[in-house]
């Protein structure tokens, strides 16, 4: 089978949360194309969900020399600098929309819940806007509160440095929060919040 099957396959797993198949199958691309970066980035991506991060780290740095689509290694943080760099990006948004911060319940995590990115393709999806925007809201009763996810992992793999990863960070819950707000992407992009 072609390299690409088995990466999307490699990646379909991961989304999944099912990385021993996700590991298997970016082994046999790597197999079929040794030299193509994305191969080891997806290793080192269901590696290191299967919690093996010293072979990870070591599939990283192979993907990041890679000679055919390199990738960057990532930028690892701790769960206090992440939880820090929340909120400072939080205490970054402007003060008419702080207020509406306090409406959604945040939630963080390294991964995301399989269910929650199904239907997206890109699988190292960064955060995501859960629930009824601001405007669905008023007046209904028992609705669960809507959520911003934002998750620790993919935004490490985002970055290369402290720097990027909060400012990966403060885009993503700012353009999350958009959402809630009601701004399709393009309002977004006006508002500098894509």
């Amino acid at each position: 089978m072609p390299a690409q099957h088995h990466i999307d396959a490699a990646w379909t797993a991961y989304r999944q949360a099912k990385p021993l198949p996700g590991i298997d199958h970016a082994r046999r691309a790597i197999e079929a194309d040794g030299e193509d970066g994305e191969s080891w980035h997806a290793l080192a991506c269901n590696l290191e969900r299967a919690g093996r991060l010293r072979e990870s780290d070591k599939a990283f740095a192979k993907a990041q020399r890679s000679p055919s689509r390199p990738v960057g290694a990532p930028w690892r943080v701790t769960w206090a600098r992440f939880q820090r760099s929340v909120k400072s990006a939080a205490l970054a948004l402007p003060a008419e929309l702080r207020g509406a911060l306090d409406e959604v319940t945040l939630v963080m995590a390294d991964y995301a819940e399989p269910y929650l990115i199904e239907e997206y393709a890109d699988p190292e999806l960064l955060g995501l806007f859960e629930g009824a925007e601001r405007s669905e809201r008023s007046g209904a009763f028992g609705l669960v509160s809507p959520r911003i996810h934002l998750w620790r992992r993919s935004h490490e793999h985002a970055s290369g440095s402290t720097k990027e990863f909060d400012a990966e960070i403060r885009q993503t819950l700012h353009h999350e929060l958009g959402h809630y707000l009601g701004y399709d992407e393009d309002r977004l992009g006006e508002l500098g919040m894509d």
